[in-house]
């Protein structure tokens, strides 16, 4: 019992220091009328469509991973028309990847005292630039990623050179494998931690050691695996699941195939380059971690001394985690897309700059337990000031839900009852969220896919009448006078990159 609230309490402290950035950082927060970015809004839109009986890539078109659509589905649950349970899903994965960090510096010899800087880390995470507005794949991954970091460095700071238990490297197969049906270009990170663990094996000479890190990770992506396998065999979706999500991913989405090998360089430096330079607050971190990990100096670890204690850092630790940090950025920025968000995942090596923080706090520890509590109550509303000053989300803070135009648009869909919505021509904008619409036809939105049946399909849908209302930007389609008439245009955020939308009804409903 004692152990269990020794571990509980940090824990809890974590998820409360999560809900307070994430309550100022992200659009999915009750603080915000509607998260308006548009992947968010997509995954939102998906996980509704599931609790419709929609089949995802059969029934809706979405080229993200099958798991990340169904914790949206969950998240429907909570609130099947906003984002309150987005915000909690959120919160959740906040809270494990802060504990893990806190575990992380404490494994380095940090006192428990340090839990105070797990929520300056969560601030300075996001609160950054490459955060957006909440509700990203990479945020979502953050916490899975970390506890294979976390687990790894364990085994080798406490165990190694003994073998890793088969349980933990099934758990760390799983994890994989979350990731995998989550985003797979965010697994580079796993290679290493794989194939890296077989050749430490190898290395001395315990071939069957190898061949069972192989065999039980395997196992664990394969339990990750099972339920989509079941779910799309069930449902006559094994073709249009991988096509989607691996083909069109992998042979449509990059622009890696109509580039030379020297113009995907040029475009992974500058991707890269774009991330460092608009996220200092947590890339200045990671670096120092990086830093702190790579002159440390190598030791061995001396019989009988106590976990966590190890005052330097191995020649193992040292080439694992640079080759984890060397194979995830390659996995985030060679595809030649430049999103920045795509490099938040790499936030997961900024607890190592947290543990050396703590680490030189230690040394001048005063053992006085008032001041550790001290420091954690200031640290939240540090964390959440902090969160005010830098999110660049703030700007829509506690804005009415009757100025959005997402809501503006909704009180008049809803005035027809079970009604249904294309959003043409462009990516999900958050009105099926706003009017609570699961999406009825497969290509609901627009995605960045360049997919010729998208096009022609989304011209069918209006030429054709499909639904009562289409919501569209910019150009018209030619043959929306056929069955609809415009009844209300809007004005999107200042951000946004377009600047009217348009509302037509199809003119069988009555206003």
């Amino acid at each position: 019992m004692k152990a269990l609230k020794k571990e509980s309490l940090p824990f809890l402290y974590c998820l409360l220091a999560a809900a307070v950035c994430l309550m100022i950082c992200s659009k999915s927060s009750f603080l915000y009328p509607i998260n308006d970015w548009t992947d968010a809004n997509a995954y939102l839109s998906c996980g509704r469509g599931m609790l419709a009986g929609r089949v995802m890539y059969r029934d809706l078109y979405e080229h993200k991973g099958p798991l990340l659509y169904a914790l949206h589905a969950l998240c429907c649950f909570v609130d099947h028309g906003g984002f309150l349970g987005v915000y909690l899903l959120e919160v959740l994965a906040g809270g494990v990847f802060l504990w893990f960090s806190y575990k992380l510096a404490i494994l380095y010899g940090a006192n428990r005292t340090s839990l105070w800087l797990a929520p300056l880390l969560g601030a300075l995470i996001y609160a950054s630039f490459s955060f957006q507005q909440g509700d990203s794949a990479e945020e979502l991954c953050l916490p899975l990623l970390l506890a294979s970091l976390y687990s790894l460095l364990r085994w080798l700071r406490t165990q190694a050179p003994e073998r890793m238990s088969v349980t933990l490297l099934i758990w760390n197969g799983f994890l994989g494998g979350c990731v995998l049906w989550i985003k797979f270009t965010l697994l580079g990170f796993y290679a290493p931690w794989l194939l890296g663990l077989m050749v430490y094996h190898l290395i001395r000479h315990e071939g069957r050691a190898a061949w069972t890190v192989l065999w039980a990770f395997a196992v664990g992506a394969l339990l990750a695996t099972l339920p989509w396998i079941v779910y799309f065999g069930l449902n006559g979706a094994i073709l249009p699941w991988l096509k989607t999500y691996l083909y069109d991913n992998l042979f449509l989405y990059s622009d890696s195939g109509i580039m030379t090998l020297r113009q995907r360089l040029g475009a992974a430096f500058h991707a890269g380059w774009d991330w460092l330079r608009l996220n200092p607050a947590y890339t200045v971190p990671m670096a120092l971690g990086m830093l702190w990990l790579t002159l440390c100096p190598r030791a061995q670890k001396r019989p009988g001394q106590k976990p966590g204690l190890l005052p330097c850092v191995s020649a193992a630790e040292k080439a694992f985690v640079w080759a984890m940090l060397a194979f995830a950025t390659t996995g985030v920025f060679v595809g030649g897309k430049s999103y920045v968000y795509y490099g938040l995942i790499l936030a997961v090596f900024a607890p190592l700059g947290m543990a050396a923080v703590a680490r030189a706090l230690h040394a001048r520890e005063t053992r006085r337990r008032w001041l550790g509590a001290l420091l954690a109550a200031l640290a939240l509303p540090l964390a959440g000031a902090y969160s005010l000053w830098q999110s660049p989300n703030v700007t829509a803070l506690l804005e009415p839900r009757a100025q959005t135009m997402q809501y503006q648009f909704a009180a008049l869909v809803n005035r027809t009852p079970h009604a249904t919505l294309l959003n043409y021509g462009f990516m999900d904008a958050g009105f099926y969220t706003a009017c609570d619409i699961a999406p009825s036809v497969k290509y609901f939105h627009q995605t960045n896919v360049p997919l010729e049946e998208m096009l022609s399909e989304q011209e069918r849908y209006v030429a054709e009448g499909v639904t009562d209302y289409v919501v569209t930007r910019g150009r018209q389609p030619d043959s929306i006078g056929l069955h609809y008439t415009l009844i209300a245009t809007a004005k999107p955020p200042a951000d946004f990159w377009y600047d009217t939308v348009y509302l037509y009804r199809r003119n069988d409903i009555q206003p």
